[in-house]
């Protein structure tokens, strides 16, 4: 028994998982194949409340804690790891949105978000420094009332599958460090972004791969918050994802497991079970 679960949780996480055992696990071995998600079974969860019920209700969600996220986030992961980065991209990217954009801004694409007919990427790593968010190159310069991106992500989640991305790029120097990062929301559909799809042996259904930007131009309304505040937003986000991820780790792990010792009781060698 978990003593951080209560009553409702707990019911929350059967419910979960009666939909990801249902649902969600058939489907696996087709999307890994295919490196494709699967936008119609992305629409059931978020008609079932599955994606960031953490987030007010405002924007679309129950506002139902951060715990409701994570009950539902590691049973969808139990079922499908790659699937379960819907809910890891919603709930990182949507508290990041719904703290810093503007309302009119953040408000119709949360509202996609948590309706499953929306995915979005975080666009932070970059060749050159990793994740390193202090050390950006991609420069994002302002031209009147847009931002004009130019420069490289890579190593990006769904990067050719999402529909919009949360960009950090630098607006300062680049001795400023951490100083001179900011934050963007940015549509994938916009001319001079190209992407592409590394060719991973894992979670394959939602894919990584390069974002390039070449002379983007996106309306300042966009960005997320004052310029040079983008670090603390992203850490602010990572600072519950980093949790997500822990939990959908551990999902797949106790999966494995179970599937294990299931094989072993029933293999048999030398006359006798593995388990014997």
């Amino acid at each position: 028994m978990n003593p951080y679960l209560d009553e409702d949780l707990v019911t929350l996480g059967e419910h979960a998982r009666r939909f990801a055992q249902g649902r969600v696990a058939p489907g696996f071995e087709t999307r890994d194949t295919t490196r494709t998600l699967d936008r119609e079974l992305m629409l059931e969860m978020g008609q079932m409340g599955f994606i960031a019920p953490e987030l007010p209700e405002q924007y679309g969600g129950q506002g139902l804690g951060c715990l409701a996220a994570g009950v539902i986030h590691e049973e969808i992961a139990r079922a499908d790891l790659s699937l379960s980065y819907i809910n890891l991209l919603a709930s990182l990217n949507g508290q990041i949105l719904a703290q810093h954009a503007a309302p009119e801004i953040a408000r119709p694409w949360l509202e996609r978000l948590t309706q499953g007919r929306a995915l979005l990427a975080i666009a932070l790593t970059e060749p050159r420094g990793g994740s390193d968010a202090a050390n950006l190159r991609l420069r994002m310069e302002r031209v009147g009332d847009h931002y004009e991106l130019n420069g490289e992500k890579t190593s990006i989640s769904a990067s050719d599958q999402a529909d919009a991305a949360v960009v950090f790029a630098r607006t300062g120097r680049v001795e400023d460090g951490a100083r001179g990062v900011s934050a963007i929301l940015v549509p994938m559909d916009l001319p001079g972004i190209t992407r592409n799809r590394f060719n991973c042996h894992g979670q394959r259904a939602i894919g990584r791969g390069s974002i390039f930007f070449e002379n983007v131009r996106v309306p300042a309304d966009h960005r997320l918050g004052d310029e040079g505040k983008g670090f603390v937003q992203v850490m602010q986000g990572f600072d519950f994802s980093r949790a997500l991820i822990g939990l959908q780790v551990l999902a797949v792990a106790k999966t494995s497991l179970e599937e294990t010792w299931a094989y072993a009781a029933e293999r048999e060698a030398f006359g006798k079970p593995l388990s014997a």
